[in-house]
C-alpha cells in the first residue's frame, strides 16, 4: 500500500467554544485524507507535513550516500529542510 503524494494541507472543519477542534487532512488533487480529532493545530501541520518529510529523508539518505556532494548541494538540501520544517511548525 502506498500513501498519497503530497502536498498536504489542513483544513479546521470543527470547532469547541471558537477553537479549532477538529482538522481535516487534504491534497490538492484528490481533497480528503484524514482527519485529526485535536485542539492541537501542531499535530494537524505535522501529519499535513508528512508526505514532504517522508521525501525529505529519503533525498538526504541519497545526499549522505553520494561521495561528490558540493557546497552547492549542501545548500539546496538545508534550504528544503528548513522549508518543509518550517511548513510543519505551527506559525504564532
Amino acid at each position: 500500500m502506498t500513501h498519497t503524494k503530497g502536498p498536504w494541507h489542513t483544513t479546521v472543519i470543527d470547532t469547541i467554544n471558537g477553537a479549532p477542534a477538529m482538522w481535516a487532512i487534504c491534497d490538492i488533487q484528490k481533497g480528503f485524507i484524514a482527519t485529526v480529532d485535536s485542539v492541537n493545530e501542531a499535530d494537524a501541520r505535522l501529519i499535513a507535513a508528512a508526505p514532504d518529510l517522508l521525501e525529505l529523508v529519503a533525498a538526504f539518505a541519497s545526499f549522505l550516500r553520494d561521495d561528490s556532494r558540493s557546497e552547492r548541494r549542501r545548500a539546496q538540501c538545508l534550504a528544503e529542510f528548513e522549508s518543509v520544517l518550517a511548513r510543519a511548525k505551527v506559525t504564532s
